[in-house]
């Protein structure tokens, strides 16, 4: 598919869109995109960015426990009363 028909499938997906809501949500993306040099991070605070970078680098079984540890903070969910 050229560039051009694409350009003239997505005027016809966003012309048969009602939603004023999804063409909004649809301006915001292409505003965002539009703009060059644009990164997901030029509006955070450097504390932000920071935490950001922390969150990522910690480990993705951080907050994982065992099935027994499961068992045993949920046990008494599963008695009768």
């Amino acid at each position: 598919m050229t560039v051009l028909q694409k350009q003239q499938q997505l005027i016809q997906q966003i012309s048969a869109i009602k939603d004023e809501n999804l063409l909004t949500m649809i301006e915001e993306e292409l505003s965002y995109h539009l703009q060059t040099n644009a990164d997901i991070t030029d509006d955070l605070t450097s504390y932000e960015l920071e935490e950001l970078i922390s969150l990522a680098n910690e480990p993705t079984d951080k907050d994982t426990i065992s099935l027994d540890e499961y068992r045993k903070a949920t046990e008494r969910w599963r008695t009768k009363l």
